[in-house]
């Protein structure tokens, strides 16, 4: 998998890309952990059940590896946007680890309320809390 081309300027246009990226990539990191918590389950009993929350870091590491390596996630990538510095250079591992870490704010207090508000009152280029400290910017890959 290579990292696409940005094309620039095309952030305010992406929001409902965003979502849908989103929810398949949960949908897609529920599949992996619910199997593998079944087959932790199956072989290790008791123990398993309590590895299986250990699982839930995966998606974080995902999230974080995918776009610090590649610029997209998977389900970015189904619907063709990128994750960008602020200049359209590629997104590092440590800006994507700070805006995937600051998801959970984003998150607050349900449903990305945060995130969408902040996205809608207070920048000007569709960045949630996670883009704005971590310096990066969603686009149409080109």
């Amino acid at each position: 998998m290579e990292r696409p081309r940005p094309q620039l300027g095309t952030e305010n246009s992406v929001v409902v890309k965003r979502v849908l990226a989103f929810v398949i990539d949960v949908v897609l990191l529920a599949v992996v952990v619910g199997i593998a918590g079944a087959i932790f389950g199956a072989l290790l009993g008791r123990l398993g059940g309590i590895l299986t929350p250990l699982l839930s870091l995966v998606g974080v590491v995902y999230f974080i590896y995918m776009e610090g390596t590649y610029g997209q996630t998977l389900g970015k990538r189904l619907v063709g946007i990128v994750v960008v510095d602020e200049d359209g250079g590629a997104c590092d591992m440590t800006a994507s680890a700070i805006r995937n870490v600051l998801r959970l704010v984003d998150a607050l207090p349900t449903l990305y309320i945060v995130g969408f508000a902040v996205m809608y009152l207070v920048s000007d280029r569709k960045q949630r809390v996670g883009d704005l400290v971590g310096d990066t910017v969603v686009v149409e890959a080109a």
